[in-house]
């Protein structure tokens, strides 16, 4: 007891004086008298220190603007926290600066501001409660509303700490004696709050606690001190999740959700504390109309500020938009606050679209050439394309035809005829799949696709958003994932009819093409599906034959075929166009006289039956020849075979000896480049060898003409469009990989030509250019600090906009690698910095952002002085390696950690998969413990296979965890890497239920993103625990259910130790987050299952039934209506049914089928008095007004507490059509409140002519 004893020592030889304060002011002024009582008058700050601080005060009350352009005539009622008053809360020290009356009125023209001030000393004789304060603040407005002499304006309100508190009371006051205060209540059109603890601060905690010790040892005789107390009663009001903050956030939260609400939240602590007094959870309601706003203060200083800083700016502004919200605000400022048709993104919404940015394939695609005037036409009439694109719902038509028929040139040209006789709600997506760089995965597909409809329409980011919330990055990795949100947004009508062209889809990797195959075929054959009934997809696919034959057999919906080039006559006469306009062109440059251009065109034309890549080699032949007569020119026709493959051979075999080496250069240039060539970038790579040290060498070497030298050397099998270069046609890549080594006895170095020395090839060459001297010295600021320019260095700087140099680097925290490194904003300078590089320097950008991978796939075959410069490239030590990491990390869209100028070689090789320098490295030193786990995650999150079995070996803790909480296993399976996965549960040493990030284990990230080999894989280990719930109590069926995987569903629902019914920490079930999520078919399939129940309400009472209402989730709730097992009367802790949720959300179609299932309860009142209509009213919904007034048991004219009908308050909202629905089905524009108002007289109140009119007209 002697602590007890010391401590009742320490607060009896204090003075009375006021304690350090708890929530506000820790610098409490010592000198300001106590008030004595209380006042409703309003008063003016006086010049002198004034005793009076309790009741309401005038601050300022600017004038309009002379212009009247900028005017607000609102009130700003200013309400101080604990300890506070109605002063020196919003005044600060030691400049005296009072913002609310110095800046603010500045700001907000027209303005009148006022503060309140009440007792909230920590000592205090008050005995008054916070229900006092808040009702003599309502009282103190609505005194000076009645005035006539200064009117009535909208309010809004500020408010610090304990004062959101007081407003809040205000609310739930003002709505229960709406005969007293209604006209306040409905003056109320925003607030915000201050660092307003609406869950409490764990501060209050012990200062309550402290509070009752002093009050008790004060009680006693021997204390000898003076009748003032400690307030408790206030603490305890703010103590965290008290019963008392939780039941008054429960009545206020509907007030609140009629006005703009606005969190301002603390990110600095209060000295002497370490911690937040309130932080973000508690600061903010997490409500659908609140808009938080982190600021850089703490406790104190977020009310005062000396001038117009940075979180005076982000205050005022808010203000300023809440004013907005005001019918008297002048309507030419609200029309220039409406926001435009171009929805501005969020922030989370911008990180998403970064992430499918990068990861957009298509942007490289090459644009095929325009097609000849007059053709590709004759398919418009074809009677299959007739009833495609005819047909009243979704459907598939597929065009074949062989190598070089046109597909490509085909599908474009109808993409534009969608465009053209598109109406306004179509919507047309093409995609080509090209895996000449890397456009060969069926989720690069799906990417593109989403991305041209985000382009369109914006909104429809909404239905990307909660998917990357839950799974962040690797949402990308994801097919299931990519595929259901590309599902969701084609079901939404807002999107509109979409037309789909997928061209060249046989060149999409075979395993990612099947499932967009299998996916495109459930979609179309699953009649049951909300697509059928609204917008309509249609898609059109091109390929060669042999890919529709593997489906026609057994895919319904994908059996419809045109074969363009098998004796189309339509075909043929595009092939005569074709061979027209380029005999015309060819005539005229030459100037042929008209008979070789008639012979021209007819004896080629008599070969039409070929396929247009044919003639257009033939006709490339003829245009190069030096050669002109008639004889030559039908030499040349004859010599060309048929077969593309002969065609090839002949062009190779033709190259002449001397440029044969060159040709090969050229070759495995073009065959191994990831994206299509610049033709300055081919120049360089065909150029640089060991002889160059600088850039200026390798520039002074160059080809003068590079597009002139490759299509001299290599002939037609290149095409050269504006400045970029490729093979003429996909099947010469085909050829080149598959018949390298066969007949080329005149051109040996041919047979070298093969994938593995294509990519050494380009490999050599970046890596030779990256060490180059001109990259030897810093390019980029390091450290934060400015760059000092080497004499030697170009005039880099030069170039650059005006700035300082200086800044942070990628300086944001974050503890979500998947979802967050990836996609901040690096330093402001670096884009500009690499832009420059990139302008001086053509082949820096494809060596910098490629090389390694080049080297990845050839480093076994690679020369040892190769593995040694490939070496130097990874140590930071130099500035090569600073340069190109520095610009990887700036310019692509691989994920990468902040500090990659600064880790360690093995790091890096683990996380660019160079395996050979990997195990030099492990070699040649003995790497840290830490070194070799970091590898091993990076490797296990990229899937470099080969990295993580050799990590292993060398000793690799595969259950170490990052900073972030994954494991090697966890993040292999969160990305799909299979291999990985199976290699590291081959080490004994792994743990299958190890947690990773937020407590998930390996099972339930597979899960999530759908990756059903690596469950099955994970399942088959005898020590996988496939129910283990995570930190927020989800299990793995919960993250399969939430990522609609219906194949992993089922699989985990036949394990007999999943819990189908198990409660995450919110009290949800499965089948409650399906159902909230509006997951029809996924719902469907839950239901299925044995055991499984449907009624399991959460934490607050609500059911799966009301989730699904409450969402407008109009097919969950069709879904869930079918089962008999459905409890359709269900109502949670409030009181509210599915059909109050529906009414609640606008949602006029839920409720039509609640009422049609039979749900009960479409008039009954929840715990606050509101009825589904109420809400309805509330929300502005005329549908659902209409729909429950056509309801004969609701009834029209029930009155709420204060008399006031539907109609009464439908007129104070302003909502027009609600009215106009209400007084059609009989409400009476003359009923009258307790207080005599009647809508009619609301209506005049307000000065709503048109509100007016209408319920003059329905008079009785």
């Amino acid at each position: 007891m002697r602590h007890i004893h010391r401590f009742k020592t320490r607060v009896l030889k204090r003075s009375a004086s006021p304690a350090r304060p708890v929530l506000e002011d820790p610098a409490l002024d010592k000198n300001t008298p106590e008030p004595d009582s209380q006042s409703s008058r309003v008063s003016t700050e006086p010049n002198e220190p004034h005793k009076e601080k309790h009741g309401l005060f005038k601050l300022a009350d600017s004038k309009p603007d002379p212009k009247g352009s900028q005017n607000y005539p609102v009130d700003i009622i200013a309400v101080h926290g604990l300890n506070g008053d109605a002063f020196s809360t919003w005044r600060h020290q030691p400049d005296g600066t009072l913002w609310l009356r110095d800046l603010l009125p500045k700001f907000l023209p027209g303005c009148r501001v006022y503060t309140y001030g009440y007792p909230s000393k920590i000592f205090s004789q008050s005995s008054a409660r916070v229900q006092e304060y808040a009702r003599n603040l309502l009282i103190s407005l609505r005194d000076i509303r009645e005035d006539s002499t200064i009117g009535k304006r909208s309010i809004i309100f500020v408010c610090h700490s304990l004062g959101g508190i007081v407003f809040k009371q205000a609310l739930v006051i003002a709505h229960e004696d709406d005969n007293l205060y209604g006209e306040v209540l409905r003056s109320v059109i925003g607030v915000v709050f201050l660092a307003t603890p609406h869950r409490g601060s764990t501060v209050a905690n012990f200062a309550s606690v402290v509070g009752t010790i002093i009050n008790t040892f004060r009680a006693t005789p021997s204390a000898g001190m003076g009748p003032r107390a400690v307030r408790t009663d206030l603490l305890n009001h703010l103590i965290y999740d008290s019963d008392a903050l939780q039941d008054l956030n429960m009545s206020a939260r509907n007030r609140l959700g009629n006005i703009c609400v606005v969190s301002c939240y603390e990110n600095n602590p209060t000295a002497p504390l370490s911690s937040l007094i309130v932080n973000r959870a508690s600061a903010t309601l997490d409500i659908p109309n609140e808009e938080p706003i982190p600021m850089f203060e703490d406790h104190k200083s977020i009310s005062r500020f000396s001038g117009e800083t940075e979180s005076y700016k982000k205050l005022a502004g808010a203000l300023r938009r809440i004013a907005l919200q005001s019918s008297d605000v002048s309507p030419a400022l609200k029309r220039a606050s409406t926001h435009s048709s171009t929805l501005v993104l969020s922030d989370l919404e911008r990180t998403c679209m970064a992430l499918l940015n990068d990861h957009d394939a298509a942007k490289d695609t090459e644009i095929p050439q325009k097609p000849a005037p007059g053709t590709c036409q004759w398919i418009r009439g074809h009677h299959l394309f007739v009833s495609w694109l005819t047909q009243g719902s979704s459907a598939l038509l597929w065009l074949t035809g062989h190598p070089g028929s046109g597909k490509t040139m085909l599908s474009y040209s109808l993409a534009q005829y969608f465009n053209d006789i598109r109406m306004r709600s179509h919507n047309v997506l093409i995609y080509l799949c090209q895996n000449k760089n890397k456009q060969t995965d069926g989720r690069a597909v799906l990417i593109g696709l989403i991305l041209q409809i985000i382009d369109r329409h914006r909104s429809m980011i909404r239905h990307i958003r909660p998917v990357f919330e839950r799974q962040g990055s690797s949402m990308i990795q994801s097919f299931a994932l990519l595929w259901r949100i590309f599902l969701k947004i084609a079901m939404d009508p807002k999107a509109g009819s979409l037309y789909v062209v997928l061209d060249a889809l046989d060149e999409c990797e075979r395993a990612s093409c099947h499932q967009l195959l299998e996916s495109i075929s459930d979609m179309l054959a699953d009649s049951s599906s909300p697509i059928q009934s609204g917008t309509k997809v249609k898609f059109l696919i091109t390929s060669r034959p042999f890919l529709h034959q593997s489906y026609a057999s057994t895919k319904k919906a994908l059996r419809y075929r045109i074969s363009i080039d098998d004796g189309q006559t339509g075909y043929t006469d595009d092939l005569r166009v074709f061979i027209q306009e380029r005999v015309n062109e060819i005539s005229l440059n030459r100037q042929f006289s008209s008979d070789i251009k008639d012979f021209l065109y007819e004896t080629i034309s008599a070969k039409a039956d070929r396929t247009f890549l044919w003639i257009h080699m033939v006709l490339a032949s003829i245009e190069k020849s030096l050669l002109t007569s008639r004889k030559d020119f039908e030499k040349i026709i004859s010599s060309i075979p048929e077969g593309l493959v002969e065609i090839y051979q002949r062009y190779l075999s033709a190259i002449p000896v001397d440029y044969q080496d060159d040709a090969t250069n050229l070759l495995k240039l073009l065959l191994s480049c990831l994206r299509p060539m610049h033709l300055d970038e081919l120049n360089i790579a065909f150029t640089i060898n060991d002889s160059h040290i600088t850039a200026d060498d390798v520039l002074r070497d160059t080809q003068n003409s590079m597009a002139h030298t490759v299509q001299g050397i290599l002939g037609s099998i290149v095409r050269v469009t504006g400045r970029h270069v490729s093979l003429v046609h996909q099947s010469v890549k085909d050829f080149l990989l598959e018949q390298g080594a066969v007949g080329y006895d005149s051109f040996p170095t041919m047979r070298t030509v093969d994938s593995r020395s294509s990519a050494l090839r380009l490999a050599t060459v970046c890596i030779q250019y990256l060490l180059l001297d001109d990259f030897k010295v810093d390019f980029f600021p390091t450290n934060g600090a400015p760059t000092e320019a080497d004499p030697e260095l170009p005039d880099l700087f030069d170039e650059l906009p005006p700035g300082d140099f200086s800044g942070n680097f990628w300086d944001e925290d974050g503890h979500d690698l998947a979802s967050d490194v990836l996609f901040r904003e690096p330093d402001a300078l670096h884009p500009d910095l690499c832009d420059s590089l990139v302008s001086n320097h053509a082949f820096y950008s494809y060596a910098a952002l490629h090389w390694a991978e080049h080297f990845a796939a050839c480093e076994e075959a690679a020369s040892v002085d190769l593995r040694v410069a490939a070496r130097s490239l990874l140590d930071n030590g130099t500035a090569s390696c600073r340069n190109w990491l520095c610009f990887y990390r700036t310019r692509s869209s691989a994920s990468v950690e902040d500090d990659i100028l600064t880790q360690d070689p093995m790091l890096l090789a683990s996380q660019f998969d160079l395996d050979t320098i990997l195990n030099d490295l492990l070699s040649s030193c003995e790497p840290s413990q830490t070194i070799k786990n970091q590898s091993l995650y990076w490797a296990s999150r990229f899937g470099h296979v080969r990295i993580v079995a050799s990590l292993l070996r060398a000793g690799a803790e595969p259950n170490s965890r990052t900073s972030d909480g994954q494991t090697a296993l966890t993040v292999a399976s969160e990305h799909g890497n299979f291999t990985c996965v199976v290699r590291l549960l081959a080490d004994e040493r792994t743990s299958v239920n190890m947690p990773g990030r937020k407590g998930r284990t390996a099972l339930s990230f597979a899960c999530s993103s759908g990756h059903d080999k690596i469950v099955n894989e994970l399942l088959s280990h005898s020590a996988c625990s496939p129910d283990d719930p995570d930190n927020s109590g989800a299990t793995p069926l919960f993250w399969a259910v939430g990522g609609g995987h219906h194949s992993i569903i089922s699989t985990l629902a036949r394990l007999r130790s999943i819990d189908l019914n198990h409660r995450d920490k919110t009290g949800r079930t499965a089948i409650s987050w399906a159902s909230g999520d509006g997951m029809a078919d996924t719902l469907a399939k839950l239901l299925k299952l044995p055991g499984i129940d449907v009624n399991i309400k959460d934490a607050k009472g609500k059911s799966p039934l009301s989730w699904a209402a409450a969402n407008g989730c109009a097919s969950a709730v069709e879904v869930l209506l079918t089962s008999t097992r459905v409890d359709k009367a269900s109502v949670d802790d409030d009181k509210r049914n599915a059909i109050s949720w529906a009414s609640g959300g606008g949602h006029h179609h839920v409720l039509v089928k609640l009422l049609d299932g039979g749900c009960p309860g479409v008039d009954t009142k929840d715990i606050d008095g509101w009825t589904p209509l109420a809400w309805a009213i509330q929300t502005d919904s005329p549908d659902t007004v209409r729909v429950l007034v056509n309801n004969e048991q609701v009834q029209l004219e029930r009155r709420d507490g204060g008399g006031r009908t539907a109609l009464s308050w439908a007129v104070e909202y302003g909502h027009a059509k609600v009215v106009k629905v209400l007084l059609q089905a009989g409400a009476d524009p003359e009923a009258k409140s307790n207080r005599g108002s009647t809508p009619i007289s609301i209506a005049k109140q307000f000065g709503r002519d048109d509100l007016l009119s209408e319920l003059m007209a329905y008079k009785a």
